[in-house]
């Protein structure tokens, strides 16, 4: 399964005339705070006091290939053209944290946060984006902060050079599927590559299964399939990864339907199922943009994803209900349930995966394009609700805090595609840094 990582450079801006001893011992708490934290830190620890030190402090960061972002700590005032010539001459996302101080009736020991208003305004007007932070390194709300810019920056890094595969193309009317190749590599430097459907089918053909057992044993109702069906979904399951492998994939999105059923002759949501909980990320439908969505999702919770079509909302209990056919991961299959083999709820064809998912805290999220072609970020987040399987395939309800009818007045105006992706834990603040690094504008419920 992916795991997500961080490493964060730690800077110190000063000036002599201030309380440097104090700032001290700001700047030494921050990287306890980190260290608590479980963020990695490259600790520069020569205070910049100097616009040709912030220069020299350029140099040295730059020559760190593995930093995934800049925590500079304002420990006194500076003026800004400290944090204009280094952040001018490097290419990471950049924090700056500045902390209270308590007055004491004399002069301000360290004056920090107008040091932080200084460089902001300064970055602002000078189109270079940056995170600003106030408070103590003891603070809850300031760590979360702290750790979810971590967190963002290191998803974006780790984003750059990923790999989707898109094995067929999007089904007849399926436009939600339509994506911007170039704007992908733009904004996330991501690259698609394209594969046939017929490359999986003839592989596929020549995987040999002497004993079917061992790939599905723990599903109950196999004996009760078509078998030859059942075989050809073990053996797409079988094909794609051993694709995936050579063409050194990251994430697949797969046109299942109609010709995985039609023409093949047996589903691929179990290879789906599988993949992802290989920590494979893959999307049906040839969802490109819902697999860059799992993709970032995964890194961040270190779990498989639903991939999920919303098809209905129950008003009174103010929950929105995610579905899809028998592609669920079964690392997410709620406690004491057996999951079932069935087949595809509307092509009758094996083999798709019957189960309804685990409750908890869940974060809901689709990157999405407008009618303008630019990306955006549809977000929110709910409590997933345990509940017996709704419909065949997979199921899972979702209490939202805020109004049902407004979220589904959203989707629709918004024109929000059809698919969602269901991602455990309450990620939103993450999401929201990094719609903000990669400039996105967001969407939320």
């Amino acid at each position: 399964m992916i795991k997500s990582s961080s490493k964060i450079g730690l800077a110190f801006f000063v000036r002599p005339q201030f309380d440097v001893d104090l700032a001290k011992n700001f700047f030494n708490k921050v990287q306890d705070s980190l260290k608590e934290a479980g963020i990695a830190t490259q600790v520069f620890e020569l205070p910049v006091s100097t616009d040709a030190e912030a220069l020299s402090l350029a140099e040295s960061v730059n020559s760190h290939q593995d930093l995934h972002g800049l925590i500079v700590v304002q420990g006194t005032f500076c003026d800004a053209s400290l944090i204009l010539n280094l952040a001018s001459n490097i290419n990471l996302p950049i924090m700056i944290w500045a902390t209270k101080e308590q007055p004491t009736g004399g002069r301000l020991s360290l004056n920090s946060f107008c040091g932080l208003n200084l460089g902001a305004h300064t970055l602002v007007n000078a189109g270079i984006k940056f995170k600003g932070v106030y408070g103590s390194p003891g603070s809850p709300a300031v760590m979360k902060k702290v750790t979810s810019f971590a967190r963002a920056a290191g998803a974006v890094k780790w984003l750059k050079g990923k790999r989707i595969g898109l094995f067929g193309h999007r089904p007849s009317g399926y436009y939600p599927s339509n994506f911007n190749e170039i704007l992908l590599r733009k904004q996330f430097g991501i690259t698609v590559e394209y594969l046939s459907l017929s490359e999986v089918f003839s592989l596929a053909q020549k995987m040999e299964i002497k004993d079917i057992q061992p790939f599905i044993n723990t599903l109950v109702g196999v004996e009760g399939l078509e078998m030859v069906s059942t075989s050809k979904s073990v053996q797409a399951y079988l094909a794609l990864k051993e694709l995936i492998a050579q063409k050194a994939l990251d994430a697949v999105a797969v046109e299942c339907w109609p010709e995985f059923m039609a023409g093949f002759g047996g589903a691929v949501c179990y290879a789906l199922s599988r993949l992802n909980d290989e920590g494979i990320v893959a999307a049906c439908e040839a969802d490109v943009n819902g697999a860059v969505t799992m993709l970032l999702g995964s890194y961040l919770s270190s779990q498989a994803n639903f991939i999920a079509d919303l098809v209905g909302a129950e008003e009174e209990q103010n929950q929105l209900i995610f579905w899809h056919c028998g592609n669920g991961p079964l690392s997410l299959a709620a406690p004491g349930t057996n999951p079932v083999a069935g087949v595809h709820p509307n092509r009758k064809t094996p083999l798709a995966m019957y189960f309804p998912l685990k409750g908890g805290p869940v974060t809901v999220s689709r990157l999405s394009s407008d009618h303008n072609g630019n990306l955006r970020l549809f977000l929110g987040s709910g409590t997933g609700i345990e509940t017996d399987l709704l419909y065949s395939g997979n199921s899972l309800p979702i209490q939202i805090s805020g109004s049902v009818e407004e979220t589904l007045d959203t989707i629709l105006c918004e024109g929000i595609e059809h698919h969602y992706i269901v991602t455990y834990g309450d990620l939103t603040s993450e999401f929201r840094e990094i719609a903000e690094l990669l400039g996105l504008r967001m969407i939320t419920f």
